[in-house]
């Protein structure tokens, strides 16, 4: 082992060790269970837009951007703008209603708008779902490192695994904000360090000469990877279990409102560097893999410290955006499944809900880091998880907070068509263009007419 790659290890463990400190402080404010996924409703402006900015940053703009670069060029910041336009649709169009209802999770919007258990049942499944394929692309970040390091993928991926859910059940979402914090302001000042190092190794002039033509432009690819890329991440803002959390989270209106903005604005600025790093990595190692080269030029050409420090950052990122993954997901089976359909005596019952949310906990990590072996590139997985919770959470959910026509029946038939369609689709039984966006298009159609057919008869 190099000094170089001792420098980096040690960089990240002590900065791991840094982020279990917080993640033990974070305790105090996770008492009941309540408190543990809404971080006892202390989050300020800092802390809520550190925190969604932690939610696309790390293994989904920084590691996905950087391989999307390596790929398509600088075409690959268009993942990016989604995720920006993401929360500028949240903070827009949902943050004020669902800050005033106190809405955690999606099926609470259903509950209460429909009053139904299917809707509720629906939604908390498919969401679960969205979250463990979200999570896995995040342990897929642990398996890459280690390939790249030489070890074994798999190893990687359960080492991440562990760390995972041994904080998410320590720290609860107050932790995981303030450890959203740290690692997104770590990443920010590094990669523009990055790209300076860079710019002084003369690394745009090499990028000129030894990358193709196609990649200094900004659409390289045809429409359709256009719309996978930009709009799953951009739609998905207004359907977002993290926004929910955040939102909830939030000490004030206001804050929950601007929170999404300002981190929308700071994603468009950032974007473009994590791009620019997979190009100069592609243009150093050509015949480099694309879901590697990153951490090839963090850990053979960057200054140590630089890289260390990048490494362990990506690292937290994954740590805590997997862990909020983790939170909403077992808030759907305790909160919204349990809670609200099997058993809704046990609202009282604090500790008993809080081993059932380790429980979920533990059994959706595992379920993630068994996704997470079948892929090798991230944006696609984070985009096919986007497209189903789209497809069949989207309609129902935004006409059920701002159509006052829309029934349960309309959900439910929404949800059949908007699912049904994509799954279709994905499994190559018919094919469909623009896959990742079209079957909102029937599903709100269908919506719109089976809620007016079925509107409730006045009373005489």
């Amino acid at each position: 082992m190099t000094s170089r790659t001792i420098i980096i290890l040690v960089i990240m463990l002590i900065y791991l060790a840094v982020m279990l400190l917080v993640g033990l402080k974070g305790r105090k404010y996770s008492e009941t269970n309540q408190d543990f996924m809404t971080a006892a409703k202390r989050g300020t402006m800092l802390m809520v837009v550190g925190s969604y900015l932690g939610s696309h940053l790390g293994n989904g703009v920084v590691v996905g951007g950087a391989q999307y670069g390596a790929l398509y060029g600088i075409g690959g910041l268009w993942y990016g703008a989604g995720a920006a336009l993401s929360f500028t649709l949240f903070g827009v169009v949902m943050s004020k209603a669902i800050y005033r209802k106190g809405y955690l999770t999606l099926p609470d919007v259903l509950a209460d708008c429909y009053g139904d258990k299917i809707t509720t049942v629906l939604i908390a499944i498919l969401h679960f779902c969205t979250m463990t394929a979200i999570c896995a692309g995040q342990i897929m970040a642990g398996r890459l490192l280690f390939e790249y390091i030489g070890l074994p993928g798999e190893l990687g991926a359960a080492l991440t695994f562990l760390i995972v859910i041994g904080y998410s059940a320590m720290s609860g979402l107050w932790g995981v904000m303030m450890t959203d914090v740290l690692q997104s302001s770590v990443i920010f000042v590094v990669t523009i360090l990055g790209v300076i190092w860079i710019t002084i190794q003369g690394g745009f002039s090499f990028m000129a000469e030894n990358l193709p033509a196609s990649s200094f432009e900004l659409v390289p690819f045809d429409a359709e990877t256009l719309i996978m890329m930009f709009g799953p991440s951009a739609l998905f803002g207004l359907t977002s279990a993290t926004a929910f959390q955040r939102t909830v989270a939030s000490k004030t209106e206001k804050t929950a409102y601007w929170a999404p903005i300002v981190a929308s604005v700071l994603v468009v600025a950032y974007a473009a560097l994590p791009v620019l790093m997979g190009m100069y990595g592609k243009a150093l190692w050509p015949d480099a893999s694309e879901s590697t080269v990153f951490f090839q030029l963090l850990m053979e050409k960057m200054p140590p410290v630089m890289a260390g420090l990048m490494v362990a950052s990506i690292c937290a990122a994954v740590m805590s955006t997997c862990d909020g993954g983790l939170i909403a997901g077992a808030a759907n089976i305790v909160n919204d499944i349990y809670l609200k359909v099997v058993n809704p005596a046990a609202e009282n019952d604090q500790k008993k809900l809080s081993r059932m949310t380790t429980l979920a906990t533990v059994a959706m990590g595992i379920f993630a880091l068994l996704v997470s072996l079948q892929f090798t590139n991230l944006i696609p997985l984070l985009s096919i998880a986007y497209s189903l919770i789209n497809a069949g959470a989207l309609v129902m959910v935004v006409g059920a907070v701002f159509w006052k026509k829309s029934t349960k029946e309309g959900a439910i038939a929404s949800f059949i068509v908007g699912v049904g369609l994509t799954l279709l689709n994905q499994f190559k039984v018919i094919t469909i263009p623009y896959a990742s966006v079209t079957p909102l298009i029937p599903a709100l159609i269908i919506f719109i007419l089976v809620s007016f057919i079925t509107q409730p008869k006045a009373a005489e």
